[in-house]
């Protein structure tokens, strides 16, 4: 009697509805999407951590911002488009009308710096000391940003290259500092005073810790986001 050929398609059906084929069957791309998804509740979890590591800077920034400001005068002037912030003890000595550099935070927190020049002109500064260097960038003559009013050059410079000469003035402040005045070439220079460097190194303090506080206070919402993210796909995946 020849063999059925039904058996080994029956046992072959009972190997496939076994326990241990289903699993073997189950495709790798679900299995490593459960763990992805398992794994979101660490991701939570880490988010969670450092939203209390950023209140806790925060709440630092804030106070320091606070202890900074009360160094300042708030200075609103019908002559000028907005607001500012000077050190103390500086209202009444700007605007220069000597040769010079200030700086100052803007209403809307910008860092900027004022430089001015007797009797020459120029659009463009540098700043030096023990051999090394910073340098602006190039402010047309406009009579606005770069002012030009009898022999008094004024230009005020801001952005991201104003910041680093901020910065590298207050990293020097204990050494002394040159400012040099371009136009195509050198036209001028300043060792800059010490009541100068103080004032510089005193406002870039105050704007660098209003920039680090805004960035905090923007992060809260970023990982906030996240963890939202999270919970809806684990909500979704149940």
């Amino acid at each position: 009697m020849k063999p059925s050929r039904a058996l080994p398609s029956v046992m072959a059906a009972l190997v496939l509805l076994s326990p241990a084929c289903r699993k073997l069957k189950t495709p790798e791309a679900v299995e490593r999407r459960a763990e992805w998804v398992n794994s979101l509740n660490d991701s939570i979890a880490l988010y969670q951590r450092q939203i209390q590591e950023v209140d806790s800077s925060l709440a630092r920034m804030r106070e320091r911002v606070g202890s900074l400001i009360g160094n300042f005068d708030y200075v609103e002037n019908a002559r000028e488009v907005e607001g500012y912030y000077i050190y103390s003890g500086w209202k009444g000595r700007y605007p220069l009308s000597v040769t010079g550099l200030v700086a100052r935070v803007s209403k809307d927190e910008r860092f900027e710096l004022i430089a001015t020049l007797t009797g020459k002109v120029f659009n463009e500064i540098g700043v030096s000391s023990g051999g090394e260097s910073v340098g602006s960038s190039v402010v047309p003559h406009d009579q606005a940003l770069n002012y030009r009013a009898g022999n008094l050059n004024k230009v005020c410079f801001s952005g991201e290259k104003a910041d680093s000469i901020g910065a590298f003035i207050a990293a020097h402040d204990a050494s002394d500092v040159t400012v040099t005045y371009l136009q195509g070439g050198r036209t001028a220079s300043l060792q800059l005073p010490a009541d100068e460097k103080r004032m510089i190194s005193a406002t870039w303090q105050l704007y660098n810790a209003q920039r680090e506080m805004n960035r905090l206070e923007k992060e809260l919402p970023r990982l906030t986001g996240r963890i939202a993210a999270c919970r809806k796909i684990i909500d979704n995946e149940k």
